[in-house]
């Protein structure tokens, strides 16, 4: 079965993703709203946790979905159609961030936009809205490569065309990322050989 074929649901629940594009190709408007019900609430999430404002992820969400609609011949049929939408919101969220430049910290106020669910988080795993307030202070790229690594499980190469850098590019994003996140959630800085000093 390729990639852009198979259903996030459970199986038999109904048509792939690839009917569905298929028929929404051939003006089926009923199978393509179907798809932006199906993925909505992943585009949205990483809208969100990228730019940090709800108004805007709502913003990016709708022109991700008018704009892959336009674009559904362009589609590879043999990739996932979920990580195109994805690459879509990620595109459009970064060019925001880049238009209205760097002189804000971005303040992230996570709705609950983990499409997994929850369950019982223990008293000693951060919760949604830790990493929200840690994330909200690392650099913009690399937030946006932790963002869609981590929970979005886009491959390195996929996200570097997304933010339009090289593989290495990427690596170095995630590196710097993580260290900076360890850094705000033990209040140690972490040096470049990997010795721990006590944070400013």
């Amino acid at each position: 079965m390729r990639d852009g074929q198979h259903n996030l649901g459970e199986p038999g629940a109904g048509p792939s993703d690839q009917e569905l594009v298929d028929a929404a190709r051939k003006g089926d408007r009923g199978a393509y709203a179907t798809l932006v019900n199906r993925h909505l609430r992943s585009v949205y999430s990483v809208a969100l946790r990228v730019l940090g404002q709800p108004a805007e992820a709502e913003d990016v969400s709708q022109d991700t979905f008018l704009r892959a609609f336009e674009r559904l011949d362009l589609f590879d049929d043999s990739r996932s159609f979920r990580n195109w939408l994805l690459k879509i919101a990620s595109n459009l969220a970064i060019n925001r961030i880049r238009s209205r430049g760097r002189e804000r910290r971005l303040q992230l106020k996570l709705v609950e936009c983990d499409e997994r669910g929850g369950g019982g988080e223990a008293d000693d795993v951060p919760g949604p809205s830790e990493w929200a307030h840690w994330l909200a202070q690392i650099d913009d790229m690399q937030r946006a490569a932790i963002v869609l690594f981590h929970f979005h499980e886009m491959p390195y190469t996929e996200i570097a065309e997304v933010l339009q850098v090289p593989v290495n590019t990427v690596r170095t994003y995630l590196y710097r990322g993580r260290k900076r996140l360890r850094e705000l959630m033990t209040g140690e800085s972490v040096s470049e050989n990997g010795a721990w000093t006590a944070a400013m």
